[in-house]
């Protein structure tokens, strides 16, 4: 099937924000995880990467020109360890049951020196902030009905893991991964009606003593792309 076929399961502009990273990086082997359809893959060996696909649900894949292998981030992928220059690591984590382990295992397969791109909804931007202060959690609950209908009773079709940007940071962190870039997919245009309020954290913030700000993370939290930004973050982190 062609790309037409190919349905990204990433929102809108999240694999334009890996192209545009991977565009003038060393072609070298990337393994993409999980590759749904395939989309990002064959766009990636068109641009000359040697491309392995994972998913744990392989019967969707689509590309041209390669294969897939079924993983399941949860346990220990196929693959040995430092076999990848790059991981592309999208749309993930929140789908996991054990995202400190699915994090260890994309860590693991890739090379010291090596980049890992990730993406996942962005839980601490000023529009879920307000939903959480409203509704008292970040990510809609699914009844059994929904559960068995829209996610086929499958538990990777659901937000298991609602992780915001301080749990992710730890997570690479501890698995030797150390953040370079932090990005998003699209700004929203709702944003511009919640910049007063974000406008009042960041004042509120910086009256809190330097080292409660450090403490917190908040040169990072209330950054432009976290605070700010899109539905998605994309985030790309190196292996020491």
């Amino acid at each position: 099937m062609g790309d037409r076929d190919i349905r990204p399961l990433a929102r809108d502009g999240v694999h334009e924000r890996i192209i545009a990273f991977m565009s003038d990086r060393p072609r070298g082997r990337i393994l993409d995880v999980p590759t749904g359809q395939g989309a990002l893959a064959e766009r990636l060996h068109e641009m000359g990467f040697t491309v392995s696909c994972c998913d744990i649900e392989p019967s969707q894949f689509r590309a041209n020109g390669l294969t897939v292998e079924r993983g399941d981030l949860n346990e220990r992928l196929p693959y040995g360890d430092e076999e990848f220059d790059y991981v592309c690591f999208l749309e993930a984590i929140e789908h996991t049951e054990n995202p400190y382990n699915a994090v260890r295992e994309v860590s693991r397969v890739l090379k010291r020196g090596g980049i890992l791109a990730m993406s996942t909804p962005n839980y601490l931007n000023i529009e879920r902030r307000l939903k959480f202060l409203i509704t008292g959690f970040f990510t809609k609950p699914v009844s059994h009905e929904k559960f068995l209908g829209s996610c086929k009773g499958k538990t990777y079709g659901m937000h298991l893991s609602p992780i915001g940007y301080t749990l992710i940071r730890f997570a690479l962190e501890s698995a030797g991964l150390e953040i370079i870039t932090v990005t998003y997919d699209l700004r929203k245009p709702k944003i511009i009606l919640l910049k007063p309020l974000a406008w009042s954290i960041r004042a509120y913030t910086k009256l809190w003593p330097k080292a409660k700000q450090e403490e917190y993370w908040f040169p990072e939290t209330t950054s432009d792309a976290i605070l700010e930004g899109g539905n998605t973050l994309v985030i790309f982190a190196k292996k020491a």
